[in-house]
């Protein structure tokens, strides 16, 4: 094949390539709008954005600049610099779904209608979330990951690792397939209540982890909250360790909690499950240790760390 074949195979691949991907965003953009306009009639609020991008590569759909608003109002409460839904598959669920959102921030309009029950430090921050799912249909073992940080203030995260969540996946999509149909009857709503039900039953939790970090002002956050109730971070800390001594914990988990009221700086929580064993079972499991704290804590494998 000669350079000049050659070339035309390349530019019409490139076009090819293009015109799939031109259509596969003209589609998302339709699937968005028709979203939109559902979350838009189900909640009362109006939600637009600048662009819609989506990646046929990664799966990837991106949405930019996005302000929602009560229809009533002319103002916008909430605004996001970006959004984007990565992996998912409709009618099945996907091997690793992820979430994000970038630059969520509370318009003034917001921050004046929520300054009494919101701290300041918490309503001019900027907020960044990341969710992701993933599932081996073929084990169907699964993990939950979720993190959420207002930016120079404080990040907390959660991560959960699950087995046997075939039912509850499987339940998933059976709810969305009925949603799609149309009008649910009550009766089919209590069906999928019960099956709901027995598959969270069924779920056998493998390990779980919470941590909360301080990313500059937790401090300050922390103060501006005891001002509020007329307590100050000294104050905080001598209460703490009063209520501690009636707290049936061990003196290590103990002592954790206090080191990062202390600090300010980070606390970690991690625990594991005995394999194969449901939440119901775990919960039998648990009742006879309730009375026993460091049993509990070497049951759990529970580990705290606080600075």
């Amino acid at each position: 094949m000669n350079k000049a074949a050659l070339t035309g195979v390349a530019l019409a691949v490139a076009g090819g390539a293009a015109g799939v991907n031109w259509y596969a965003n003209k589609t998302a953009s339709e699937v968005v709008a028709e979203q939109v306009q559902q979350f838009s009639e189900q909640t009362g609020f109006d939600v637009n954005y600048q662009n819609v991008d989506y990646s046929l590569l990664s799966n990837t759909v991106v949405l930019e600049n996005i302000s929602f608003k009560a229809q009533e109002s002319e103002h916008a409460l909430v605004d996001i610099a970006r959004f984007s839904l990565k992996g998912y598959e409709n009618g099945k669920v996907s091997p690793l779904t992820e979430l994000e959102i970038e630059g969520l921030s509370l318009t003034d309009e917001l921050k004046a209608l929520s300054l009494e029950a919101l701290p300041t430090t918490l309503a001019n921050a900027k907020y960044n979330l990341n969710s992701t799912m993933s599932y081996d249909e073929a084990s169907g073992d699964s993990q939950f990951k979720f993190a959420v940080s207002a930016e120079k203030v404080v990040n907390f995260g959660m991560d959960i690792a699950l087995a046997n969540s075939q039912d509850l996946m499987d339940l998933q999509q059976d709810i969305q397939k009925m949603h799609d149909q149309g009008e649910v009857s009550l009766e089919a709503e209590l069906q999928m209540q019960s099956k709901m039900l027995s598959a969270l039953q069924s779920l056998q939790p493998v390990d779980m982890a919470f941590t909360l970090k301080n990313e500059g002002e937790l401090k300050a956050l922390v103060d501006e909250v005891l001002q509020q109730s007329g307590l100050d971070h000294e104050q905080l800390k001598a209460l703490l360790a009063v209520q501690m001594e009636n707290v049936p914990a061990s003196d290590n988990a103990k002592q954790a909690i206090q080191s990062f009221v202390s600090g300010l700086s980070l606390l970690e929580v991690s625990m594991q499950f005995p394999e194969k064993t449901s939440f119901m079972q775990l919960g039998m499991q648990l009742q006879p240790l309730a009375g026993d704290p460091q049993a509990l804590e070497e049951f759990l494998k529970l580990r705290i760390v606080g600075r």
